[in-house]
């Protein structure tokens, strides 16, 4: 026994076990478990008072109706077999390896759980007007020309920086590539050209997607590099200049490797992985193990008539 509720002619123990199972069932401490049994222990106790001062005992110490009672009744020995019978016997541990083998082969899976550190950013980026094929222009990159263009996108991009450098705190969130791109919305996205080339006009475009510093793949090594050396963290960055436009970029966060390729050695890295895999299906594996665990019970207690039975006299 770990405590006792006292009062009133009457006393219920809590014992140990009690509280262990709570702990082990609600996964909180052994503390929390013991102040959720006691203040059970108290109702109950309060309960009995209640009860005890009445002329006329009920028909039944909780007054439940006779099929409530048969419900809470048939809850607590489904609890009762959960935790006693399907659960120690369906944990991650438990999980068939074919199981873990189909999910490790499943390319969204691993990409979304396995992946090296990853930048999520979303930018506002300054470039030529494309011509009408779609055909992608780049700025003029050398001499007077490149100097000339850049001042201008730098003048005409100014409004739109100092909005959004305004409202960075709440671009730094989930929602802030979505805010971003309501800004852009709501302003000029056409602009003309340096005063030396009026008809070479500028247009804002919006982007957002995800990269991993550490494989940059495709994307340009100037604008990687410009990113996150100026982002120690989520927050604006720039605007800054590259061979392909002016950027103004957004980084809403950056999530950590998860058993990145070459973390480890490769038969640690893969024992990790599926260990990490086991825990993030665990509870999908078991509630759809539960409702074939069901519908066996309930088709070994169906009552199959023979023909002859159906048929009658």
């Amino acid at each position: 026994m770990v405590a006792q509720v006292s009062g009133e002619g009457q006393t219920l123990a809590l014992e140990r076990a009690v509280v262990e199972h709570l702990a082990r069932r609600d996964d909180i401490s052994e503390a929390e478990a013991q102040a959720r049994a006691l203040s059970t222990l108290r109702l109950v106790a309060a309960r009995r008072v209640e009860l005890g001062a009445r002329d006329q005992p009920p028909e039944h110490p909780d007054e439940l109706d006779p099929a409530r009672r048969e419900q809470l009744e048939r809850a607590a020995l489904v609890r009762v077999w959960l935790d006693e019978v399907f659960e120690p016997s369906h944990r991650a541990a438990d999980i068939p390896q074919r199981v873990i083998d189909q999910n490790m082969a499943d390319p969204s899976r691993t990409r979304r759980l396995f992946h090296p550190e990853l930048w999520f950013v979303c930018q506002v980026l300054m470039v030529p007007t494309q011509p009408a094929d779609g055909t992608f222009v780049k700025p003029p990159s050398e001499g007077e020309a490149a100097q000339q263009w850049l001042a201008a996108a730098n003048a005409a991009f100014a409004p739109l920086v100092a909005r959004v450098h305004r409202v960075e705190p709440e671009l730094v969130t989930e929602d802030g590539c979505a805010v971003l791109g309501r800004i852009v919305g709501t302003s000029e996205v056409t602009f003309a050209g340096p005063e030396q080339a009026p008809d070479a006009s500028m247009i804002v475009r919006f982007e957002r997607f995800a990269f991993a510093p550490s494989d940059p793949g495709n994307f340009d090594p100037q604008w990687v590099e410009a990113v996150t050396a100026g982002a120690a963290g989520p927050g604006v960055v720039g605007p800054f200049a590259t061979g392909f436009g002016l950027h103004l970029v957004v980084v809403t966060n950056i999530e950590p490797a998860a058993f990145a390729d070459g973390s480890l050695p490769e038969a640690q890295l893969r024992a990790a992985r599926e260990a990490h895999l086991r825990g993030e299906i665990e509870h999908a594996w078991q509630a759809d193990q539960l409702q074939q665990t069901l519908a066996k019970i309930r088709d070994r207690r169906v009552v199959r008539l023979s023909p002859e039975l159906e048929r009658g006299p």
